[in-house]
């Protein structure tokens, strides 16, 4: 029996437990080319809010009734394959569930590794790659330069601001309360770090970037966006990763394009999954930085597929630390 849990509805402007339904299912026979497996560790990440919407982005909504997707770490039981056997461990698209059926070229096998196989799920995976790609390639820090990461605290963002601190730049974090402050610069060791809920944001902000900012690793958008814009530096970089703060509604900025042609700045948005190629030889890197600690890793474990709702509002509403990962069996 697969237990699973689907998209029952679609959000209205913020994500609610409704929106979910967990549901026991028989496990189909397997056709060939076809994989069984059981998930052992599922990702959760604020892609999925964006594919409960209807709206049209660079991937495809995801259906009612549909299991949610997820990323996920299993061992396969079964298999029609010639790539699998019986007891390999894979990596891929698994989904909300505790079994899937998967066809043989969605996964990949996780050979035997010296460290964490999670870390495949957060800073050596997708989130760290989406890191490197943003912070390395589009904003590309510099010794003594300054770059904001926004939603320092979280598993892009925390890695995002560790690999500009290994090029020698100045980096401030933004992030929601006066906690994810103190875990951003006493374990991350960001030079600074500021909440932008705090009552004296607008001085702390300049005092932060009193010769203004060079680069911006951007994960929320909204307001948070616009104020840091007034404070960028001629030729400065930004990379826009998400935009969790604008939710399923659209959110409109003021950008004065003179200023934009007048400071020679850049703004690229990007998508990791159209860096395919370049994944494995960045996870080497990435795995290499961390066994020598010199990027930290917090992973946040909880247990039981049912906890997966509300564990991912907990990482939509900012009240999460790191990378969040269920734990299925």
């Amino acid at each position: 029996m697969n237990t699973k849990i689907i998209l029952r509805n679609r959000p209205n402007q913020t994500v609610t437990k409704d929106n979910f339904q967990c549901i026991d299912a028989d496990i189909e026979p397997l056709k060939s080319g076809q994989v069984l497996v059981l998930n052992q560790w599922l990702s959760l990440d604020p892609y999925v809010r964006g594919r409960m919407s209807e709206r049209k982005s660079y991937a495809p909504s995801m259906e009612l009734g549909d299991v949610v997707i997820g990323e996920g770490i299993g061992i396969v039981l079964d298999s029609q394959s010639d790539q699998f056997k019986a007891g390999d461990k894979v990596i891929g698209m698994l989904g909300w569930q505790t079994h899937a059926i998967m066809n043989s070229t969605a996964i990949k096998l996780i050979p035997h590794t010296p460290f964490s196989e999670t870390w495949l799920l957060g800073a050596a995976g997708m989130p760290g790659i989406t890191a490197w790609i943003g912070m390395m390639d589009i904003c590309k820090p510099q010794a003594g330069q300054t770059l904001f990461i926004s939603s320092a605290a979280g598993s892009v963002g925390s890695v995002a601001g560790q690999l500009a601190k290994l090029q020698g730049a100045n980096v401030v974090g933004v992030v929601g309360s006066k906690e994810k402050c103190a875990y951003v610069q006493d374990v991350l060791n960001f030079d600074s770090c500021l909440s932008y809920k705090h009552s004296s944001w607008p001085s702390n902000l300049k005092q932060s970037a009193p010769n203004g900012i060079d680069g911006i690793f951007e994960n929320v958008g909204g307001t948070l966006f616009d104020e840091l814009i007034p404070q960028m530096n001629p030729f400065s970089r930004i990379a826009i990763c998400g935009l969790i703060a604008e939710g399923l509604e659209e959110h409109f900025h003021s950008i004065n394009l003179r200023t934009l042609l007048a400071k020679r700045m850049l703004i690229k948005g990007f998508i990791v999954s159209d860096h395919v190629s370049r994944w494995r030889e960045i996870q080497k890197q990435l795995i290499d930085l961390i066994v020598k600690q010199k990027i930290q890793v917090y992973e946040k474990i909880t247990e039981g597929l049912q906890n997966a709702p509300q564990t991912f509002i907990d990482l939509l509403e900012g009240r999460c630390l790191g990378k969040q990962i269920i734990k299925l069996s």
